[in-house]
């Protein structure tokens, strides 16, 4: 099993939603360049709203890069269908804060 199935399986969608609200307000003090700069990568509206809320411009660089956690894929490779996208959201939630 992948650690995209493993992600996938655990995905669920209540708790995501949840979990993005908790970074609403912090979203909207986010440099309006960095979002359309995110969005223009492809990166979901709900996954740039976290991302950049926690790790400012470095998550357009961070993105690209291979994880171990991701089973040596990047977040990107994650992003091109809406399995791969929901198990990156449950993976995210799982990122120690």
């Amino acid at each position: 099993m992948s650690m995209k199935d493993i992600f996938l399986a655990e995905f669920n969608q209540e708790n995501w939603d949840s979990f993005v609200m908790c970074f609403a307000d912090r979203f909207l003090q986010v440099d309006p360049k960095l979002v359309e700069s995110a969005k223009q990568k492809g990166i979901p509206a709900d996954i740039c709203q976290v991302f950049l809320c926690e790790m400012e411009e470095y998550a357009l660089e961070w993105v690209r890069k291979k994880l171990l956690a991701l089973g040596d894929q990047s977040p990107a490779s994650y992003l091109g269908h809406t399995d791969g996208t929901n198990a990156l959201r449950a993976a995210i939630m799982r990122m120690p804060r």
